[in-house]
């Protein structure tokens, strides 16, 4: 493979210590990084017990690194060998997933708890709770009497996604997280109070989240021997800070290792994520330096099609699939789709440039976020159209049984009608959702295509419609 300068520096550097690697997706990051590892292992594991751990986000983007890995970066390895490169060793991947799961379960055996995985319906029983217990201290501060359930709610699982502390909730940048919230002020400390009350009272039910088996996961690691001297850490910028937190948990530090941050430089879909909105690597606290690389452009040769992203569009109406292709190494904006194993290329002239935008909830209601994020390109006759569609990432369930799942892009009509049974996104006090909207009875109602959740009424609510879903984009 061929490498030029910066990706060079990195893969050959003698710096050891924290590394940040930044760029646009596809200038090589992941590849040299990949590539470093055999530096690393041949230079700087000096003892048997030294070991080298590669982690992805995800089990797909795991078993993708480590096949990259085995087909060229450990069939092409330097030649030359030291004293250390004869300790034989090998790099260990991980999925962070499969991390977080497995010191998750190490805790449950070892402290003999059970627990339920908490819904939806489940949070916000408990947050009323809460809410109704404060009600005193709530009505004397205006920027949470003036809430909604569904803004404090996202709040506390930011603050449990980031695994902060009462001193660095007051101070935090909130920046990107919708309604302003002074630092230092009573309304920090009373939504902070919020939090505590609310974790204790999910802690008595047995209940816990995503964001609790990520807590509970670092404390197992934090008294566990099996450490790493030298990791690497993939697409952090959709990582939370408890998650951050819970990989360095893992990392042992010595003279000689290395700790490396790669880092896409787009704007993450992932709600909770930590390195985004302004807030800077550095409010980790626990690095004192770190070398910065940033690649720009990308001149590593691919390997068949490891560059090729797979997706899926799905037409509401019609019911129809078309599989579809994004080849991320090329700088034009089109598309390959795939008839019957046959391949053709849609040029940008074909295509609809369609805005997209964050987060809408297939659950609970969620803050709504007015910022446009990207563009995504489709083919003009998939939605028959140019103007008013936009996409919104779905997060939740709630609409599984209608084929829209946790993840996917669903693609939106912008209108301010709908008719009964469409598939809309409606905002209701400031918070965004989609559900099918139900306009048999009297009362209208929005409804999930899960049965763990219940129906929204819109009787006497402040409610309107944002547009009607028309497809979904899948990503394989």
């Amino acid at each position: 493979m061929n490498f030029e300068g910066n990706q060079n520096r990195y893969i050959n550097s003698k710096h050891l210590g924290v590394q940040v690697v930044k760029g646009y997706l596809h200038t090589g990051k992941t590849s040299a990084a990949l590539h470093r590892t055999i530096n690393l292992k041949n230079n700087y594991c000096l003892y048997n017990s030294d070991k080298i751990a590669f982690i992805a986000t995800n089990n797909n983007n795991k078993m993708l690194v480590q096949s990259f890995y085995e087909a060229t970066v450990k069939k092409n390895k330097p030649s030359s060998i030291t004293l250390f490169s004869l300790i034989e060793k090998d790099i260990e991947f991980f999925s962070l997933d499969e991390l977080i799961d497995l010191y998750f379960e190490l805790y449950v055996e070892n402290n003999g708890t059970k627990f339920k995985d908490i819904t939806e319906s489940d949070k916000l029983l408990i947050l009323r709770e809460v809410l109704e217990a404060n009600e005193q201290s709530i009505n004397k501060i205006r920027t949470i009497k003036n809430s909604s359930i569904y803004f404090i709610l996202d709040e506390i699982q930011w603050i449990k996604a980031s695994m902060l502390s009462k001193e660095e909730y007051a101070e935090v940048n909130r920046r990107g997280r919708g309604k302003a919230v002074r630092k230092n002020s009573s309304a920090r400390e009373v939504l902070y109070s919020l939090n505590v009350q609310y974790q204790s009272r999910m802690k008595e039910l047995s209940f816990v989240d995503k964001y609790d088996k990520t807590k509970y996961a670092k404390s197992m690691v934090e008294n566990d021997n099996t450490k790493y001297i030298h990791i690497l850490l993939d697409n952090c910028e959709n990582l939370t800070r408890g998650e951050l937190n819970f990989v360095k948990a893992l990392y042992y530090k010595k003279d000689y290792s290395s700790f490396t941050y790669l880092i896409n430089t787009i704007e993450s879909s992932e709600r909770y994520a930590w390195l985004k909105n302004g807030i800077k690597l550095s409010y980790m606290n626990d690095f004192d330096t770190f070398k910065n690389y940033r690649f720009s452009c990308s001149s590593v040769k691919k390997l068949d099609d490891y560059s090729l992203e797979r997706f899926t569009y799905v037409n509401l109406k019609h019911k129809s699939e078309h599989a579809f292709m994004i080849d991320g190494a090329s700088t034009s904006n089109e598309i390959i789709i795939d008839y019957n194993d046959k391949q053709e290329v849609i040029k940008e002239e074909e295509l609809v440039e369609v805005p997209m935008y964050s987060d809408i909830a297939a659950g609970e209601p969620i803050p709504m976020n007015g910022e446009q994020e990207s563009n995504f390109y489709i083919p003009y006759n998939w939605i028959r159209g140019k103007k008013d569609n936009f996409i919104l990432h779905v997060k939740g369930d709630s609409m599984k049984n209608a084929n829209i799942n946790d993840g996917d892009f669903v693609v939106i009509r912008r209108q301010q009608s709908a008719d009964h049974n469409d598939i809309v996104a409606a905002e209701i006090e400031g918070s965004a959702t989609l559900k099918r909207l139900n306009l048999k009875d009297k009362i209208p109602y929005l409804m999930p295509e899960n049965p763990k959740y219940q129906p929204i009424s819109l009787e006497n609510r402040d409610a309107s419609i944002l547009g009607v879903a028309i497809g979904v984009i899948k990503q394989v």
